[in-house]
């Protein structure tokens, strides 16, 4: 059994930290857990229960089961996504051309998942060489 809570804790922390970003991955260890649960004779009832525990955030460590308090992800100081940097909000005007053809470069780059990955990709390319 200590070894379903152990995989039911690994699943938690990938969640958490973008590691089940692929449905395929996601299906995987959603089977792996289906193996283990019934390995020790668990149930569809349990087995639903901890898939859903698994959308419990971070933060809301009270609420977790006590195998879960003690996973890499629980009551990090830091819960989500790392912070790129400073927001700041821009408002561009372009010619409609312009728009469409960075919606079609957008569309057929599969890294750029909006119009803010495009432009952010733009400037940090142009000013790479402070990065480095």
């Amino acid at each position: 059994m200590l070894e379903l809570l152990d995989f039911h804790k690994k699943m938690y922390d990938a969640r958490w930290n973008g590691e089940m970003e692929s449905y395929e991955n996601m299906r995987q260890m959603e089977s792996d857990l289906m193996e283990l649960a019934n390995k020790y004779d668990v149930g569809m009832e349990k087995v639903n229960e901890m898939l859903e525990q698994l959308y419990i955030p971070t933060y809301k460590y009270d609420v977790l089961p006590e195998h879960l308090k003690h996973s890499n992800s629980a009551k990090r100081e830091s819960a989500g996504r790392p912070s790129l940097g400073v927001t700041k909000k821009v408002s561009i005007t372009l010619p409609n051309d312009i728009w469409e053809q960075i919606e079609k470069e957008i569309k057929a780059d599969k890294d750029l998942k909006s119009t803010s990955a495009f432009f952010r990709r733009m400037v940090l390319d142009h000013y790479k060489e402070l990065r480095s």
